[in-house]
């Protein structure tokens, strides 16, 4: 959970061949901090994903990735707090969380600002 983002859900119509085609993007602002040596959004170290996955702790950290092994963003409050693994849901909790709720975006790609820190993060 990370508070003070912005999102951004940009949707648009297209004809296709087959009828009307829904598009668009969602892009999710995240601020971070920086210090000397390291940023922290949300309370936490940012670590590039593979830096991430090699971490002891990882959940002392966070990261945000794209590509096979994606993230994922969703807004409004989340009140798990018990870790969980993909494999508890039937074809995995991204999946589920499709199926069960609106405005699930997986991350697409992160880009990194230095002049106003933040994160501008696209989902699909």
């Amino acid at each position: 959970m990370i508070e003070g983002v912005q999102l951004s859900v940009e949707r648009a119509q297209a004809a296709a061949g087959y009828g009307w085609k829904q598009s668009g993007r969602t892009v999710a602002l995240v601020p971070y901090a920086p210090t000397e040596d390291v940023m922290t959004v949300g309370g936490k170290i940012y670590l590039p994903p593979k830096m991430w996955q090699r971490a002891e702790e990882p959940e002392l950290y966070v990261t945000f990735a794209a590509g096979e092994d994606f993230d994922i963003f969703l807004p409004g409050p989340w009140t798990q707090t018990a870790p969980f693994g993909d494999g508890m849901w039937p074809g995995g909790f991204y999946e589920h969380l499709c199926r069960t709720r609106d405005g699930v975006f997986a991350v697409e790609s992160v880009h990194r600002y230095r002049a106003l820190p933040h994160f501008e993060i696209v989902g699909r």
